[in-house]
């Protein structure tokens, strides 16, 4: 299980009293870049869920591990917040086990890990992703198509230093 303690253990880190209350370029970045691996997952594995909030359990299989009783989980009040932390600790129990769909999109909720650990949040209304003041709207179709972002931490911290653009 040293994907699932290593996911409660990265969440354990977050201040979830805080998330959305900061603002920067790097969360734009992550966001974008994680609306485009949930349109690629979702194209295959839809399930019943709403896009972009990917619910594995529904998309793939539920673990052997019961995740919903997770104290950690309790301590998130933004419902697709929890929908997504919920998923990628599902994600990891399942690698864990074996399952080869989710070994193959181990790094589908990077983008969105990486946002929360930032401080950063995205929400959705009336059709359009919103973060940092910025809107896109949800689209499928040309996400799929995109080139992948790169969210090393150096390049998030250089957008957030705006050393690029």
């Amino acid at each position: 299980m040293e994907n699932f303690n290593q996911a409660i253990k990265r969440i354990s880190t977050i201040d979830w009293s805080c998330i959305g209350n900061k603002q920067a370029r790097s969360h734009v970045h992550l966001s974008k870049e994680y609306l485009r691996r949930a349109s690629i997952f979702f194209q295959y594995y839809p399930g019943p869920c709403r896009y972009p909030f990917i619910i594995i359990s529904n998309s793939i299989t539920k673990s052997q591990v019961s995740v919903n009783e997770l104290q950690i989980l309790k301590e998130i009040d933004n419902s697709y917040v929890r929908e997504i932390v919920t998923s990628y600790i599902e994600l990891n129990a399942l690698i864990d086990e074996g399952n080869q769909i989710a070994i193959d999109n181990k790094d589908l909720f990077e983008p969105a890990i990486k946002l929360y650990e930032r401080g950063g949040l995205f929400f959705i209304r009336g059709g359009y992703l919103n973060v940092v003041g910025a809107t896109d709207f949800l689209s499928l179709a040309n996400r799929v198509k995109r080139e992948p972002l790169d969210i090393s931490d150096e390049i998030l911290d250089a957008l957030d230093n705006e050393r690029i653009e």
